[in-house]
Protein backbone atom coordinates (compact mmCIF):
# COMPACT_ATOMS: atom_id res chain seq x y z
CA UNK A 1 0.00 0.00 0.00
CA UNK A 2 0.99 3.24 -0.52
CA UNK A 3 3.03 5.51 1.99
CA UNK A 4 0.70 8.08 1.03
CA UNK A 5 -2.49 6.22 1.55
CA UNK A 6 -1.39 4.61 4.96
CA UNK A 7 -0.95 8.24 5.95
CA UNK A 8 -4.58 9.03 4.93
CA UNK A 9 -5.87 6.36 6.88
CA UNK A 10 -4.11 7.31 10.00
CA UNK A 11 -5.23 10.70 9.82
CA UNK A 12 -9.06 9.41 9.17
CA UNK A 13 -8.58 7.30 12.25
CA UNK A 14 -7.40 10.40 14.15
CA UNK A 15 -10.40 12.33 12.92
CA UNK A 16 -12.64 9.46 13.94
CA UNK A 17 -10.95 8.78 17.55
CA UNK A 18 -11.72 12.68 18.07
CA UNK A 19 -15.23 12.80 17.45
CA UNK A 20 -15.81 9.67 19.63
CA UNK A 21 -14.18 11.55 22.32
CA UNK A 22 -16.03 14.72 21.77
CA UNK A 23 -19.50 12.91 21.90
CA UNK A 24 -18.42 11.62 25.05
CA UNK A 25 -17.40 14.88 26.56
CA UNK A 26 -20.14 16.83 25.51
CA UNK A 27 -22.81 14.60 27.71
CA UNK A 28 -20.07 14.70 30.71
CA UNK A 29 -19.79 18.27 30.32
CA UNK A 30 -23.28 18.90 30.56
CA UNK A 31 -24.18 16.36 33.11
CA UNK A 32 -21.32 18.41 35.45
CA UNK A 33 -23.17 21.45 34.46
CA UNK A 34 -26.45 20.22 36.31
CA UNK A 35 -24.57 19.21 39.16
CA UNK A 36 -23.24 22.35 39.62
CA UNK A 37 -26.71 24.10 39.52
CA UNK A 38 -28.02 21.28 41.92
CA UNK A 39 -25.75 21.92 44.25
CA UNK A 40 -25.94 26.04 43.99
CA UNK A 41 -29.43 26.39 44.26
CA UNK A 42 -29.49 23.37 47.35
CA UNK A 43 -26.61 25.80 49.22
CA UNK A 44 -28.77 28.83 48.48
CA UNK A 45 -31.78 26.93 49.54
CA UNK A 46 -30.28 25.69 52.98
CA UNK A 47 -28.71 29.27 53.67
CA UNK A 48 -32.07 30.88 53.16
CA UNK A 49 -33.35 29.08 55.95
CA UNK A 50 -31.05 30.25 58.23
CA UNK A 51 -31.82 33.94 56.54
CA UNK A 52 -28.16 34.14 55.63
CA UNK A 53 -27.81 35.32 51.63
CA UNK A 54 -25.74 33.55 49.36
CA UNK A 55 -25.38 33.60 45.78
CA UNK A 56 -24.38 30.36 44.98
CA UNK A 57 -24.34 30.33 41.36
CA UNK A 58 -21.36 32.64 41.11
CA UNK A 59 -18.87 30.50 43.42
CA UNK A 60 -15.74 30.12 41.82
CA UNK A 61 -14.86 26.25 40.70
CA UNK A 62 -13.29 24.27 43.12
CA UNK A 63 -9.01 23.45 42.22
CA UNK A 64 -7.35 19.97 43.67
CA UNK A 65 -4.90 21.71 46.03
CA UNK A 66 -2.98 19.79 48.36
CA UNK A 67 -0.86 20.68 51.69
CA UNK A 68 2.39 22.08 50.14
CA UNK A 69 6.07 22.16 51.57
CA UNK A 70 9.30 23.85 50.73
CA UNK A 71 12.36 25.74 51.94
CA UNK A 72 13.24 29.18 51.01
CA UNK A 73 16.93 28.88 48.99
CA UNK A 74 19.07 31.67 49.31
CA UNK A 75 19.94 32.02 45.97
CA UNK A 76 16.24 32.91 44.63
CA UNK A 77 16.75 35.94 47.65
CA UNK A 78 19.56 37.33 46.27
CA UNK A 79 18.15 37.59 42.85
CA UNK A 80 15.23 39.22 44.54
CA UNK A 81 17.19 41.39 46.11
CA UNK A 82 19.43 42.65 43.56
CA UNK A 83 15.82 42.98 41.43
CA UNK A 84 14.63 45.42 44.16
CA UNK A 85 18.25 47.09 45.81
CA UNK A 86 20.34 46.55 42.24
CA UNK A 87 22.93 44.49 41.50
CA UNK A 88 25.65 45.81 43.96
CA UNK A 89 24.03 44.56 46.89
CA UNK A 90 26.07 44.15 50.13
CA UNK A 91 25.31 41.18 52.48
CA UNK A 92 25.48 40.83 56.44
CA UNK A 93 24.06 37.56 58.21
CA UNK A 94 23.82 38.04 62.13
CA UNK A 95 25.27 35.23 64.53
CA UNK A 96 22.43 33.14 64.46
CA UNK A 97 21.91 33.17 60.36
CA UNK A 98 18.28 33.85 61.02
CA UNK A 99 18.10 37.40 59.40
CA UNK A 100 19.95 38.89 56.48
CA UNK A 101 20.45 42.13 56.11
CA UNK A 102 20.87 43.30 52.16
CA UNK A 103 22.43 47.28 51.46
CA UNK A 104 22.73 48.81 48.73
CA UNK A 105 22.40 52.80 47.48
CA UNK A 106 19.22 51.93 46.62
CA UNK A 107 18.28 51.02 50.07
CA UNK A 108 18.26 48.23 52.80
CA UNK A 109 16.23 45.43 53.37
CA UNK A 110 16.00 42.82 56.39
CA UNK A 111 14.98 39.13 55.02
CA UNK A 112 14.25 36.54 57.75
CA UNK A 113 14.65 32.77 57.22
CA UNK A 114 11.30 32.72 57.23
CA UNK A 115 10.99 35.16 54.55
CA UNK A 116 9.73 38.14 56.11
CA UNK A 117 11.26 40.96 54.87
CA UNK A 118 11.49 45.05 55.53
CA UNK A 119 13.21 47.32 53.06
CA UNK A 120 13.26 50.86 53.12
CA UNK A 121 13.98 52.52 49.72
CA UNK A 122 16.21 55.57 48.47
CA UNK A 123 16.47 57.03 45.04
CA UNK A 124 13.07 56.42 43.70
CA UNK A 125 11.18 58.59 41.35
CA UNK A 126 7.31 59.42 42.07
CA UNK A 127 4.75 56.85 40.60
CA UNK A 128 1.32 57.52 38.71
CA UNK A 129 -0.68 54.27 39.77
CA UNK A 130 0.35 52.77 43.24
CA UNK A 131 -0.93 49.43 42.29
CA UNK A 132 0.04 48.79 38.89
CA UNK A 133 4.09 50.59 40.29
CA UNK A 134 3.73 47.23 43.16
CA UNK A 135 2.85 44.57 41.27
CA UNK A 136 5.36 45.51 38.69
CA UNK A 137 8.00 45.55 41.40
CA UNK A 138 6.64 42.30 42.49
CA UNK A 139 7.35 40.98 39.32
CA UNK A 140 10.71 41.92 38.82
CA UNK A 141 11.70 40.31 41.91
CA UNK A 142 10.13 37.09 40.31
CA UNK A 143 6.96 37.42 42.34
CA UNK A 144 3.68 36.29 41.17
CA UNK A 145 0.81 39.06 42.21
CA UNK A 146 -2.76 37.41 43.19
CA UNK A 147 -4.05 40.92 43.52
CA UNK A 148 -3.36 43.90 44.96
CA UNK A 149 -5.56 46.51 46.74
CA UNK A 150 -6.67 49.86 46.23
CA UNK A 151 -4.35 52.25 47.82
CA UNK A 152 -4.99 53.40 51.52
CA UNK A 153 -4.23 57.06 52.84
CA UNK A 154 -2.70 56.96 56.09
CA UNK A 155 -2.02 60.71 56.22
CA UNK A 156 -1.18 63.62 54.19
CA UNK A 157 0.54 62.55 51.22
CA UNK A 158 1.08 59.14 52.52
CA UNK A 159 -0.63 56.00 50.91
CA UNK A 160 -0.39 52.31 51.25
CA UNK A 161 -1.15 49.34 49.20
CA UNK A 162 -1.01 45.44 49.99
CA UNK A 163 0.32 42.85 47.37
CA UNK A 164 -1.14 39.09 48.19
CA UNK A 165 1.19 36.81 46.37
CA UNK A 166 0.52 33.76 43.78
CA UNK A 167 1.24 30.18 43.91
CA UNK A 168 -0.27 27.57 41.48
CA UNK A 169 -2.69 29.95 39.89
CA UNK A 170 -4.58 30.94 43.47
CA UNK A 171 -3.53 33.47 46.05
CA UNK A 172 -1.30 32.54 49.11
CA UNK A 173 -3.13 34.81 51.97
CA UNK A 174 0.06 34.39 54.21
CA UNK A 175 2.31 35.98 51.55
CA UNK A 176 1.24 39.95 51.22
CA UNK A 177 3.35 42.64 51.33
CA UNK A 178 2.66 46.18 51.90
CA UNK A 179 4.31 49.23 49.67
CA UNK A 180 4.46 52.80 51.29
CA UNK A 181 4.06 55.63 48.92
CA UNK A 182 5.12 59.34 50.18
CA UNK A 183 3.90 61.65 47.08
CA UNK A 184 3.96 59.30 44.86
CA UNK A 185 7.33 58.07 45.99
CA UNK A 186 7.69 54.14 47.17
CA UNK A 187 9.88 54.72 50.20
CA UNK A 188 8.95 51.66 52.06
CA UNK A 189 7.82 47.66 51.61
CA UNK A 190 7.14 45.06 54.36
CA UNK A 191 5.46 41.67 54.74
CA UNK A 192 6.03 38.48 53.94
CA UNK A 193 7.07 36.75 50.08
CA UNK A 194 8.37 33.06 48.98
CA UNK A 195 11.18 33.57 46.45
CA UNK A 196 12.11 30.10 46.15
CA UNK A 197 9.60 27.38 45.58
CA UNK A 198 11.98 24.94 43.57
CA UNK A 199 11.47 22.31 46.11
CA UNK A 200 8.09 22.36 46.43
CA UNK A 201 6.13 19.52 47.20
CA UNK A 202 2.91 17.65 48.21
CA UNK A 203 3.13 16.09 51.98
CA UNK A 204 0.39 13.66 51.19
CA UNK A 205 -2.54 12.97 48.38
CA UNK A 206 -5.51 14.61 50.42
CA UNK A 207 -7.02 16.78 48.66
CA UNK A 208 -8.43 19.97 49.58
CA UNK A 209 -12.59 20.24 50.27
CA UNK A 210 -14.99 21.77 47.75
CA UNK A 211 -16.51 25.44 48.04
CA UNK A 212 -19.71 23.99 48.65
CA UNK A 213 -18.02 21.90 51.59
CA UNK A 214 -16.63 25.13 52.82
CA UNK A 215 -20.40 27.15 52.99
CA UNK A 216 -21.19 24.16 54.79
CA UNK A 217 -18.56 23.81 57.33
CA UNK A 218 -18.99 27.63 57.92
CA UNK A 219 -22.75 27.70 58.55
CA UNK A 220 -22.24 24.70 60.74
CA UNK A 221 -19.83 26.72 63.05
CA UNK A 222 -21.91 29.95 63.06
CA UNK A 223 -22.45 29.75 66.66
CA UNK A 224 -19.30 28.69 68.01
CA UNK A 225 -17.79 31.29 65.90
CA UNK A 226 -20.30 34.06 67.24
CA UNK A 227 -20.87 35.05 63.81
CA UNK A 228 -24.16 37.84 63.25
CA UNK A 229 -23.81 38.46 59.70
CA UNK A 230 -26.53 38.37 57.44
CA UNK A 231 -24.85 37.48 53.74
CA UNK A 232 -21.77 35.58 52.24
CA UNK A 233 -20.09 37.85 50.27
CA UNK A 234 -17.44 35.96 48.39
CA UNK A 235 -15.95 32.97 48.72
CA UNK A 236 -12.03 32.40 47.65
CA UNK A 237 -9.98 29.08 47.13
CA UNK A 238 -5.69 29.44 48.80
CA UNK A 239 -3.46 28.44 50.99
CA UNK A 240 -2.43 29.68 54.55
CA UNK A 241 1.45 28.95 55.94
CA UNK A 242 0.94 26.34 58.76
CA UNK A 243 3.10 26.20 61.79
CA UNK A 244 6.18 23.82 61.29
CA UNK A 245 9.02 22.45 63.84
CA UNK A 246 11.84 25.05 61.63
CA UNK A 247 11.46 28.04 60.47
CA UNK A 248 13.43 27.18 57.30
CA UNK A 249 10.32 24.90 56.42
CA UNK A 250 7.42 26.23 54.95
CA UNK A 251 3.86 24.76 55.11
CA UNK A 252 1.12 25.74 53.22
CA UNK A 253 -2.23 24.09 53.79
CA UNK A 254 -5.39 25.11 51.10
CA UNK A 255 -8.77 26.22 52.43
CA UNK A 256 -10.95 29.14 51.56
CA UNK A 257 -11.72 32.64 52.46
CA UNK A 258 -15.21 33.34 53.28
CA UNK A 259 -16.41 37.14 53.41
CA UNK A 260 -19.19 38.25 54.61
CA UNK A 261 -20.89 41.07 56.07
CA UNK A 262 -19.29 40.86 59.49
CA UNK A 263 -16.01 39.93 58.99
CA UNK A 264 -13.79 37.36 56.80
CA UNK A 265 -13.22 33.85 58.03
CA UNK A 266 -11.04 30.60 57.15
CA UNK A 267 -11.95 27.06 56.22
CA UNK A 268 -9.14 24.52 56.71
CA UNK A 269 -9.24 22.83 53.25
CA UNK A 270 -7.99 19.47 55.13
CA UNK A 271 -9.75 19.62 58.22
CA UNK A 272 -13.00 21.75 57.80
CA UNK A 273 -11.61 24.13 60.75
CA UNK A 274 -13.28 27.60 60.87
CA UNK A 275 -11.76 30.54 62.58
CA UNK A 276 -11.55 34.22 61.84
CA UNK A 277 -9.35 35.41 59.00
CA UNK A 278 -5.65 36.28 60.42
CA UNK A 279 -5.47 39.99 60.25
CA UNK A 280 -2.84 42.16 58.15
Amino acid sequence: MPASKVKNILILILVLANILLLSLAIPLRGQRARQQAETAAQLESLFARYGVSLDAFSLPETRSLYTLEFSPGEDAALAAMRALLGEMVFIEEDSTRYLTTYRSEQGVCQLSRGDTLDARLRGRGAVGDLGRAAADELACMGVETAFVSQPQRSSAGVYTVTAVQRLLEVPVFSAAVSFTFHNGVPGRLTGTLYFDTAGLFRTDDAVCISCADALVAFLDSRDELGWVGAAVTGVTQGYLRAETASAAVVRLTPGWRVATDAGAYWVNGMTREVSAFPAG
